[in-house]
């Protein structure tokens, strides 16, 4: 959520957090969800970090299908949207791990694996790492190469889905969304440096 506020996202929500990590995030627990899908200014909606798999899970990426609001899917959330993803506007983001388990058919290097998945899924897919990937469903790539070794510390990733749903929410093309939210993290990591830990990353 934070991550959303320093990529330029005007106003975020945190839906069933407990507290946040800046006072302009606007809290709200998890009965108001569902609600909060209907708000037309609503952009975009992350859905992923910290979120593990489960019946809930299932539950809040049906209603944000339903919803018709633009998704960042991160993490288990990926699972859970899958089979329905169909035409929704939406940015996946899978570690090798997650990519392994949403796709785990898929052979060739790491720019085919990830043209092939954007084409099934229908949705871009920003397949990370020390050389990140970013496919669209029309074949359009991009590699940020090089990356930075400092982000492979737990949490950064979550950074990097909040930082799309800032860049997805501002509306135009979806690919290019995920590209500049991928250069916006590797841009404040270097800044950075050495000893990163994620939460560096909105403090910066």
């Amino acid at each position: 959520a934070a991550a959303g506020l320093r990529a330029g996202a005007g106003y975020v929500v945190l839906s069933g957090g407990d507290e946040a990590p800046f006072s302009a995030i606007i809290v709200e627990d998890g009965a108001g969800y569902a609600a909060r899908l209907g708000d037309k200014r609503l952009g975009a909606v992350v859905i992923g970090p910290g979120y593990p798999a489960s019946v809930a899970l299932d539950r809040d990426v049906a209603a944000a299908l339903d919803a018709g609001k633009p998704l960042v899917l991160d993490a288990a959330a990926i699972d859970a949207a899958l089979p329905r993803l169909g035409r929704t506007t939406a940015i996946l983001t899978p570690h090798e791990g997650e990519f392994a388990r949403a796709f785990p058919d898929l052979a060739g290097s790491k720019i085919e694996r990830a043209r092939a998945a954007a084409e099934r899924a229908g949705a871009v897919v920003i397949y990370k790492g020390a050389d990140t990937v970013i496919a669209a469903p029309d074949g359009r790539v991009a590699a940020a190469w090089p990356g930075s070794p400092w982000l492979a510390t737990a949490g950064t990733g979550d950074v990097l889905a909040g930082a799309c749903g800032a860049m997805l929410a501002g509306g135009g093309d979806t690919f290019d969304a995920a590209v500049a939210a991928v250069g916006w993290h590797i841009a404040a990591a270097r800044r950075i440096g050495p000893g990163l830990v994620a939460d560096d990353l909105i403090r910066d």
